[in-house]
């Protein structure tokens, strides 16, 4: 039966893209003040236009690029093993299925881990601040990331059980 195959393909795929337009884009923290125009994210900060790379990263800052960068790399596993089960479900005697059950949830705990660091690391700073910081559209989208995974996850343990 193809169909939950197809779906958690799908799933996949849209996965991997939110995970990697969060890793990739800067706002992660946002801070739109009347003056001032701030934007960062786990590479670069920007301010008024003007962007640079963060120099000196905090612990944790580089605990979310490293766990983001692996849940990228399992998710990509994930979606390649499940584009490859079309063509062929069992290439050597581990079903393709079944490694992609493993990486879409290890992609959605190494995406959740490198969030949950960053929101711990983050949200006080953006209690304390006076201005306006929030949490941009990037951290959002990494955030949604987690439960598609986990969703891809179950899909394609079901392909895995009906094929």
């Amino acid at each position: 039966m193809a169909s939950p195959r197809i779906l958690s393909t799908v799933l996949a795929l849209l996965s991997l893209l939110l995970l990697l337009v969060a890793l990739g884009s800067d706002h992660w923290l946002v801070d739109d003040a009347v003056l001032v125009s701030l934007h960062e994210g786990l590479w670069k900060s920007c301010l008024n236009s003007v962007c640079g790379q963060i120099s000196s990263a905090s612990v944790s800052l580089k605990v979310t690029r490293v766990f983001t960068v692996l849940g990228v790399i399992a998710g990509s596993v994930s979606s390649f093993a499940l584009l490859a089960s079309f063509l062929h479900s069992h290439p050597g005697s581990v079903s393709l299925t079944l490694v992609s059950f493993l990486g879409s949830f290890s992609a959605g705990l190494c995406a959740m881990i490198a969030l949950a660091v960053y929101t711990g690391e983050f949200a006080g700073a953006v209690n304390a601040v006076q201005r306006q910081v929030t949490f941009g559209w990037s951290f959002g989208l990494g955030w949604a990331s987690f439960p598609l995974f986990l969703i891809t996850g179950v899909v394609t343990l079901v392909a895995h059980q009906s094929s």
